[in-house]
C-alpha cells in the first residue's frame, strides 16, 4: 500500500500484543486485523482498528481501540502496515527537546548508546534508550510522537500522534522491507475488566508543499493553556538574557546585577533576564539560596524588573540531587523502583540526581510552594523548568511512562497558572504542546561546533551547536503553533568561544528567523565592535512566516519565509546554510514577479572590515558560494512597476528589511522612511523607484526624496558569474542615518 492517508481505511494491519494476566505474560503476533474486522482471538482482549475521515475533511484519524475483557496490564503494543516507502525521507524526531531531530533516509540508523558507555556515563538515562530499542540496523527509521515521510516531489505524508496522554507513541519506517508501524508504550498500564481505551490515535494527512498547514491543523487536536494563546500572537516572539552559557553554575548576584546594568547601558532591549542554574544550595532545594545572592532573589527580580526586563528563574521542578535537604529528610518524596525499593537514578548531573515523586501528597505540596514562592512572593514572570523528562522515568502506578509525563506537565501549568510565562526544556515534546510558552526544542548549544567523541558515542542529546542547529531546522514547524521554539543561545563573543565567526553567526541568523526566543549569555559590556555590530542586528526581534526547510544536500539547507510589512506585502526571503565543512555552491530561487531580483547579506556585512569583493545583487536562478559553516539571505526584490516604491536592501539588521518600521511612497518620488527603535545601529537602505536594473546607465535617475531631503544615488554591479547572463547594474538610493 502507499502512505496515502485513504489508504489505511482498507489496508490489512498485523498486530502485536502482550500483557499479563495475574502476573502470567499472553503474547499475540502478527495477528491480522483489518477495518471492520475486530481481533477477537483471546478471552481477555477485544482489539479493533478504525480509520475515519477527520470532522474538517483535511485528513484521516487512526484509532487502535483495545478493550479489557478481565484485568490486564499492558506490555506491549504495536501496528504494523506493508507500505511503500522507496525514495522517502522520514523525520526521525527525537524522544525529549535535546534529542536530535531530523531527516533520515534507508541509508541512515539510529544506533543506541553503547551498553559499557551509558553505564559508565548515564547519559542514556536523557534519553529513550532504555524506553525504545534502537535496532542500529540501516534503513529502520523512528521517529517519537510524530513523523512525516516526504517524497522527491515535496509531498508529504503526515502521522501525528493524538493519544500521547496514554504513552509515547513511536512511528517505525522499515525502508528494507517496506513496513511502517506504530508503536505505543503501554508498559505499566492496568486496564481493568470492561475498560476500553483508543490506546492509538493518530492524525494522517497529505500534502504537496503544506508543511506549514498541516501543522496548523495538527496544533487544533491540543487545547491551547498557553499564557499567550493562539498561534498568531507576535508578542511570543523576544529577545533575552540567560546566565548558563557564560557563567554556568558560577553565576552569582554579582554577576547578574553587572549584566543587567551592561545591558541597559548599551540601550539592548532584551525582553526576558533569566537566571539559570547556580543560586540553590542544592538541586530540589529550591527555596534554600546560596551564599552568592546575599540580598535573596526577590532583590534580584526587581533589579532586573527595573530596568525593563521580564525576570526568569531556572528550576528542575522533578530533579532531586543526590545531597540535597530532601533526600535526607524526605526520602518517601523520591520515586522508588518497585523492584529494588530504592530511588531511582534520573541522570548524572551534578554529581547524580533522583526523580521527585509528583503523586506522593507532600512532594506535591512542596512544588506548590516553591512556585507560589518564586512567582509571588519573589516576584518572577517566567520560569525555565529543566528536565522535566525525570517525572516519567518507570512505568508506575498503573500508568504509562508517557502518560505520566502528559500528567506532568499539566500540573506545571497549574502550578505557574495562566499568567505567568513557562519555558519547557528537558521534555518530551508532545507532552508540552500548548501547554508552556515556549520549548526548547534542540541540545545545548555551546562555545564549539561539534563534539566529535560523543557523536562517535551516538549521544543524540549531546552539547554541540552543530547537533542542536539540525533540529532547529527540522522542528521550525512547531514554532507558534505548539509553543514558541527555544533552539538555544546565540554565542558572539571573542572571549571563551571556538566558534568561528561564519559559525556564530549562522547561529544567530537561523536562531533567530526560526525561533520565537532568542537568548544571549554574552556580558555586553566585554563586546569589541564587531560583536555590538553583530548584535545590535538583530533587532528588532524579526517575526518570519516560515513556509519550508529543506535539506537540498546533505547538511545543506534552505530556508523559505517572509515577513509581514504594514500596508505592503510581505516581504519574501530565501536563506541557506551549510553545515558542512566543504565550500557549496548554491542555486538561487527562479526568476518570479515577486523575485525579479536578490540582495543578500552575510556575516560580512555586520563587521567593520566587510569584504567589498562580496557581491550585494544576484539574478535569479543564479550561482553563489557558501563557505564551510556560513548563511547567507537573500531578499526577493518584485519586478519593477513605473513609479513604484522597492526596497533594495538594507545593511543594519540580519533580516534585511526588519529593521524598517515604516517604509512607503506618500507621493511620487516622496518616500517616507522611519526606522525601528529598538534598531541602534548606523542605518544603510538601498532603495528603487521605477526601473532600478540597467544594462547601461543611459537613463537619468528620477527624481528621489526621503523623509523631505533629496538623496544620493548609487550604480551598483549584479554578480556576473554566471556565463549568459547580460551585465547589470543596479540604481539604488541610498538613505544613511
Amino acid at each position: 500500500m502507499s502512505l496515502c492517508p485513504i489508504s489505511f481505511q482498507t489496508a490489512q494491519a498485523l498486530l502485536d500484543l502482550s500483557y499479563k494476566i495475574n502476573g502470567k505474560k499472553v503474547k499475540h503476533k502478527n495477528e491480522s486485523l483489518e477495518p471492520g474486522k475486530p481481533f477477537s482471538q483471546s478471552d481477555a482482549v477485544l482489539a479493533s482498528v478504525k480509520v475515519d475521515r477527520h470532522t474538517d475533511g483535511k485528513g484521516y484519524i487512526l484509532k487502535l481501540s483495545i478493550k479489557a475483557l478481565k484485568d490486564i496490564d499492558l506490555v506491549h503494543l504495536e501496528l504494523k502496515y506493508n507500505c511503500d516507502l522507496t525514495d522517502q525521507r522520514m523525520n526521525a524526531n527525537g524522544f525529549q527537546s535535546w534529542s536530535q531531530a531530523r531527516e533520515l533516509t534507508k541509508a541512515n540508523k539510529i544506533p543506541a548508546i553503547r551498553s559499557s558507555i551509558a553505564w559508565y556515563t548515564q547519559l542514556n538515562l536523557q534519553g529513550d534508550y532504555d524506553i525504545f530499542e534502537h535496532s542500529g540496523e540501516r534503513g529502520e527509521i523512528h521517529s517519537s510522537s510524530f513523523t512525516h515521510f516526504r517524497d522527491a516531489h515535496n509531498v508529504l505524508s503526515f502521522f501525528g500522534s493524538i493519544s500521547e496522554d496514554l504513552g509515547y507513541t513511536y512511528f517505525k519506517g522499515d525502508f528494507n522491507r517496506n513496513k511502517f508501524s506504530i508503536y505505543k508504550d503501554v508498559l505499566g498500564k492496568n486496564m481493568v475488566q470492561g475498560q476500553e481505551l483508543d490506546l492509538i490515535r493518530v492524525f494522517i494527512t497529505q500534502g504537496m508543499d503544506c508543511e506549514a498547514a498541516i501543522w496548523d491543523e495538527y496544533s487544533t487536536f491540543f487545547e491551547d493553556r498557553r499564557a499567550i494563546k493562539g498561534n498568531d500572537d507576535t508578542r511570543r516572539h523576544v529577545n533575552g538574557w540567560t546566565s548558563w552559557y557564560n557563567y554556568y553554575g558560577d553565576v552569582s548576584e554579582e554577576i547578574i546585577n553587572e549584566n543587567v546594568d551592561a545591558l541597559t547601558q548599551y540601550k539592548y532591549p532584551i525582553n526576558i533576564f533569566q537566571i539559570d542554574d547556580g543560586f540553590q544550595t542544592a538541586i530540589g532545594d529550591w527555596l534554600s539560596i546560596n551564599k552568592k545572592f546575599p540580598s535573596g532573589m526577590k532583590v534580584v527580580a526587581d533589579k532586573i524588573k527595573g530596568a525593563g526586563f521580564k525576570a526568569g528563574l531556572w528550576l528542575a521542578p522533578y530533579a532531586v540531587g543526590f545531597s540535597s535537604r530532601i533526600v535526607k529528610e524526605h526520602p518517601d518524596w523520591l520515586i522508588t523502583h518497585p523492584d529494588t525499593k530504592k530511588p531511582v537514578v534520573a541522570g548524572p548531573n551534578w554529581g547524580g540526581f533522583y526523580a521527585l515523586d509528583m503523586y506522593n501528597p507532600g512532594a506535591r505540596a512542596y512544588l506548590k510552594e516553591v512556585f507560589d514562592t518564586v512567582l509571588q512572593d519573589w516576584g518572577f514572570d517566567m520560569l525555565k523548568l529543566d528536565f522535566c523528562f525525570a517525572a516519567a522515568m518507570i512505568p508506575r502506578l498503573g500508568k504509562t511512562r508517557g502518560e505520566i509525563m502528559w500528567e506532568a506537565m499539566d500540573l506545571i501549568r497549574d502550578l505557574v497558572g495562566t499568567e505567568k510565562l513557562v519555558l519547557g526544556c528537558g521534555v518530551p515534546l508532545a507532552a508540552a504542546f500548548r501547554k508552556v510558552d515556549y520549548c526548547r526544542i534542540g541540545s545545548d548549544v555551546a562555545p564549539w561546533w561539534e563534539d566529535q567523541k560523543l557523536k562517535l558515542l551516538h549521544v543524540r542529546e549531546r552539547v554541540s551547536t552543530a547537533n542542536s542547529l539540525v533540529s532547529t531546522l527540522t522542528r521550525w514547524s512547531l514554532s507558534d503553533r505548539m509553543f514558541g521554539n527555544d533552539p538555544d543561545v546565540i554565542i558572539l563573543r571573542n572571549l571563551k568561544n571556538k566558534l568561528t565567526p561564519d559559525e556564530r553567526y549562522t547561529l544567530c541568523v537561523l536562531n533567530n528567523i526560526l525561533g520565537a526566543l532568542v537568548f544571549s549569555s554574552d556580558n555586553v559590556s566585554l563586546y569589541g565592535q564587531d560583536e555590538h555590530l553583530l548584535y545590535s542586528a538583530t533587532f528588532p526581534k524579526v517575526i518570519s512566516r516560515v513556509k519550508s526547510v529543506l535539506e537540498f544536500r546533505h547538511n545543506c539547507f534552505i530556508i523559505e519565509f517572509t515577513v509581514n510589512v504594514v500596508n505592503r506585502e510581505p516581504r519574501t526571503y530565501t536563506t541557506y546554510t551549510n553545515l558542512c565543512a566543504d565550500e557549496q555552491i548554491i542555486c538561487l530561487p527562479p526568476p518570479s514577479s515577486q523575485n525579479h531580483l536578490l540582495f543578500a547579506t552575510d556575516n560580512d556585512m555586520h563587521m567593520t572590515e566587510a569584504d567589498k569583493e562580496e557581491a550585494l545583487f544576484y539574478h535569479p536562478s543564479s550561482s553563489a558560494k557558501l563557505k564551510p559553516h556560513e548563511t547567507k539571505t537573500f531578499l526577493h526584490i518584485p519586478q519593477p512597476q513605473p513609479d513604484q516604491l522597492n526596497l533594495l536592501g538594507t545593511f543594519s539588521h540580519i533580516v534585511p528589511g526588519a529593521e524598517l518600521e515604516t517604509f512607503k511612497l506618500k507621493a511620487p518620488g516622496e518616500v517616507e522612511a522611519i526606522f525601528h527603535k529598538d534598531n541602534s545601529r548606523h542605518h544603510k537602505v538601498y532603495l528603487g523607484i521605477g526601473n532600478y536594473l540597467h544594462q547601461n546607465r543611459s537613463c537619468p535617475p528620477p527624481p528621489c526624496k526621503v523623509n523631505g531631503v533629496q538623496v544620493n544615488h548609487e550604480w551598483i554591479s549584479v554578480s556576473s558569474s554566471d556565463e549568459g547572463l547580460p551585465k547589470s547594474e543596479v540604481l539604488a538610493f541610498v538613505i544613511e542615518s
